[in-house]
């Protein structure tokens, strides 16, 4: 297993970002880096399992290419820096960032959190430059450290936000287990007979609690009052999905790759109001859908169907991705099963990573859900996921 892969696939998938939502982060920082070093491009990039995710740059869209493909992908493997002449380089001279766009000069910053993993990128190509300044070469880095700020201020938040969510289902929680008892005692005060004499201390203390009750039970109710009728926050609305929202985020995201392979991406999900935490489900399902298309040839078809099952206790995700890629052999869907990486070329060339399948079924796992994978050679893959909602 490649380590620093999986590493990477983990930190992304805790992280959990919604790359088309990030170029308002990042812009800026993006434009204000290629007017550093006198550029015609700068980007700023995530890197997954199968895909670098460009979030902003002075294209001004948000755009995506396999990892293969990408010069950034050699970069996250260095400490501090990639530096290369494009156009006299062997591994890029006929690449058409070079032949068709005319670059000559390529600097790529990995992007890194507390010092640990790359999970992406700042990078400049210029079409007339061959080197940058000392100067330069250090503002890069400030810039690029700046982003890498704004990464963990978003991690920080992303864990506030979950944190409070957490204490105002816990709130709730309590009052409504604080409420019904509290409504018993007060029913049954009302129904004592307060008429006989013998009683009459008795009664003393149990009005006593009974005024006390009523006035907790007050209490309660104003907490539920508040917290029921508190309108719902940005935070709030951003840290769940529905199903049809998780199923267009997922079209958005993995269309433009299914498109470029000509594979046929269908979806299907049942409609349901049911709102439940995002909790790593966009890059698992992600990372499903993304294996599949590598797989599938060209003129193959993929099919994504999501449903919510409602059980006694829980309400479960089932997630199913089946495609009519080239399949697997049984020692294959055993290593995935057993968690062994082996690494294989997709259809079209692309390099494997071997940690997809594998990386997807841990998750899964950490979530208390079940994974399964059914396939055989030439005859396409089906991998099931069911996963308990949190709400």
């Amino acid at each position: 297993m490649n380590t620093q892969d999986f590493k990477r696939a983990k930190v992304l998938a805790d992280l959990d970002l919604d790359y088309q939502e990030l170029k308002s982060d990042f812009q800026d920082l993006s434009i204000l880096a290629a007017k550093v070093a006198g550029t015609e491009l700068s980007e700023v990039n995530f890197i997954d399992n199968y895909t670098q995710w460009t979030v902003a740059g002075s294209a001004g869209e948000f755009s995506q290419k396999p990892r293969e493909a990408s010069i950034c992908n050699i970069t996250i493997t260095e400490d501090h820096q990639f530096e290369s002449r494009v156009d006299l380089d062997l591994r890029f001279k006929d690449s058409s960032y070079v032949q068709k766009e005319g670059y000559k000069y390529y600097y790529g910053i990995p992007l890194k959190l507390n010092d640990e993993i790359a999970i992406g990128t700042l990078c400049i190509g210029g079409k007339t430059i061959e080197d940058l300044s000392e100067n330069q070469v250090e503002q890069l880095h400030l810039i690029a450290k700046q982003i890498e700020s704004q990464i963990l201020l978003k991690q920080k938040l992303r864990l506030a936000q979950k944190q409070a969510l957490e204490e105002r289902k816990l709130k709730r929680r309590l009052a409504h287990d604080v409420r019904s008892p509290l409504s018993g005692i007060a029913q049954l005060i009302e129904l004592t007979d307060h008429s006989k004499e013998h009683h009459e201390e008795l009664i003393d203390i149990l009005n006593l609690i009974a005024s006390s009750t009523t006035s907790v039970l007050q209490l309660v109710e104003d907490i539920l009052s508040v917290d029921t009728n508190k309108s719902p926050s940005n935070f709030e609305s951003d840290s769940f999905f529905t199903l049809e929202s998780l199923t267009q985020k997922l079209i958005d995201l993995y269309s433009p790759q299914a498109q470029a392979k000509d594979i046929e991406l269908n979806y299907e999900f049942q409609p349901n109001a049911l709102k439940f935490s995002r909790n790593n489900l966009l890059p698992m399902i992600g990372n499903l859908i993304s294996n599949s298309i590598k797989f599938t040839e060209t003129g193959g078809q993929i099919d994504l169907k999501l449903e919510i099952e409602h059980t006694q206790n829980t309400n479960n995700l089932n997630v199913l991705v089946s495609d009519t890629g080239i399949g697997m052999s049984a020692q294959q869907v055993d290593d995935i099963i057993h968690k062994q990486v082996t690494q294989r070329t997709g259809t079209s060339g692309e390099k494997g990573y071997g940690i997809g399948l594998v990386f997807v079924k841990q998750l899964c796992e950490e979530l208390a859900g079940n994974f399964t994978v059914e396939s055989k050679p030439e005859e396409g893959t089906r991998v099931k996921l069911n996963i308990p909602l949190k709400q």
